[in-house]
């Protein structure tokens, strides 16, 4: 796949199709996010390691015979068992005395954030080198964020908190402490404003999104109904509007700068006992959410519709990440706990090659 954008206006932009495997993981893959720049995805396991892939090379090394004998397209077509193995880049080790739950990785695609237990671990990509552990969480980080340039990261916790951590400097101490949620923080999620961090959004067990102004240090509290758990939050790439997935199956569809609710449905996939993860494709058109029954469901954005299932894994699927670019989103990568993560796209053989 080149940088550059291909064109895709005379195809399907639905995923549908398993196009490459992410095999080496050592049992559930808990987390999955693409580069900023979509050429590269990194992934987050039960095994404490996180791993770099090129999703849209096929490993050299894959030597089963029907990748040998078969078309690609052919390939594509074919069960996921027998689908090929995306390339893998870089497995990095230092730092993690426990499975990685939440990760993700800087604009400069330079530095990796990710969790172990309640330390967050922050590594070198380029040198596989640990830069630094930031402790003080008193229960374990589930979910991650790095700001533009590194220059601040942001951990979300099962102890209730948001803490900010400075990036640049050798201080180990939070430079600010987010504590108004009353239960488990769910997902954190940094909005930029060019290369000035404007907001975190955070979703809480509590059942409340709430939406911190930096700049005007104000918080928006949106409550979503009372014993309802919130599992994560994605923004479209307009800035106009959050998805909201909760643990009952819910999703919300919510106006980012008021908070108005826009559009409730219940979701088809399978919901209940884990927090499962929602995403948006690039374009907007399309809200995808991890399945227990590990299906990944693809849902239309404007009428909550189902476009079409993705099956194939054996247990939960409970991450999700979506293409960064809008002419590749019918690319997307589901992590599940059967330990595989998997590329999908609209089966375009120019997404994935044999190369």
């Amino acid at each position: 796949m080149e940088a550059s954008c291909l064109e895709t206006d005379t195809l399907n932009n639905t995923p549908s199709s398993p196009s490459a495997r992410l095999i080496g993981h050592d049992g559930p893959i808990h987390a999955v996010t693409f580069s900023h720049d979509g050429k590269y995805c990194i992934t987050g396991g039960h095994d404490r390691t996180v791993r770099l892939w090129n999703p849209t090379r096929i490993d050299p090394a894959y030597t089963a015979s029907k990748a040998v004998s078969t078309s690609l397209t052919n390939v594509m077509t074919s069960s996921l068992d027998q689908t090929p193995h995306a390339l893998p880049i870089q497995t990095y080790l230092d730092g993690h005395t426990h499975p990685v739950s939440a990760i993700d990785i800087d604009d400069n695609s330079s530095t990796l954030a990710s969790s172990s237990d309640k330390t967050l671990v922050v590594t070198d990509v380029i040198t596989q080198k640990l830069k630094r552990r930031f402790a003080g969480h008193a229960g374990r980080i589930n979910s991650v964020a790095c700001s533009s340039g590194s220059e601040v990261f942001v951990s979300g916790s099962y102890d209730g908190t948001v803490r900010l951590w400075d990036g640049r400097s050798f201080n180990m101490q939070p430079i600010q402490i987010l504590s108004e949620a009353k239960d488990s923080i769910s997902c954190v999620d940094v909005r930029q404003n060019g290369c000035d961090m404007a907001e975190i959004v955070t979703t809480s067990v509590d059942g409340n999104l709430r939406t911190y102004d930096l700049r005007l240090g104000q918080i928006r509290q949106d409550n979503l109904g009372k014993d309802v758990v919130l599992n994560c939050v994605a923004s479209t790439s307009d800035g106009l509007c959050n998805v909201v997935s909760s643990l009952d199956g819910d999703i919300h569809i919510l106006e980012c700068s008021t908070g108005n609710s826009l559009k409730n449905f219940r979701g088809k996939h399978s919901a209940g006992r884990y927090s499962l993860q929602c995403n948006i494709t690039a374009d907007d058109n399309f809200i995808i959410c991890g399945s227990e029954n590990g299906d990944a469901v693809i849902y239309d954005f404007t009428t909550g519709q189902v476009v079409t299932t993705l099956q194939g894994h054996t247990r939960p699927t409970c991450s999700i990440a979506c293409h960064p670019k809008s002419c590749f989103s019918s690319i997307l990568i589901t992590g599940s706990y059967d330990g595989r993560g998997v590329v999908w796209t609209n089966g375009n053989p120019d997404l994935v090659v044999l190369k």
